[in-house]
């Protein structure tokens, strides 16, 4: 791996490591039962996440982006 990509992939795992710590810590008020388990709130954020850059990545090929033609058509 490049050092960039090492740094990168360090700083991620690290990051996850301290959110799973963080989940075992903080005391927060249960409304349903799922949010009782102890990794839901990193596993949800990830998920949403994911959710987020593949929702934006489909609407930006299907909407937004024209073909290299697009303008000559017009004319």
């Amino acid at each position: 791996m490049g050092g960039w990509k090492k740094r990168i992939s360090i700083t991620v795992t690290g990051t996850l490591l301290l959110s799973l710590i963080a989940g075992f810590l903080a005391h927060t008020k249960v409304r349903f039962f799922w949010e009782a388990l102890p990794f839901f709130s990193a596993l949800y954020g990830f998920v949403a996440c994911i959710a987020i850059i593949l929702g934006s990545k489909a609407l930006g090929h299907r909407w937004l982006q024209k073909k290299e033609d697009y303008y000559e058509k017009q004319e």
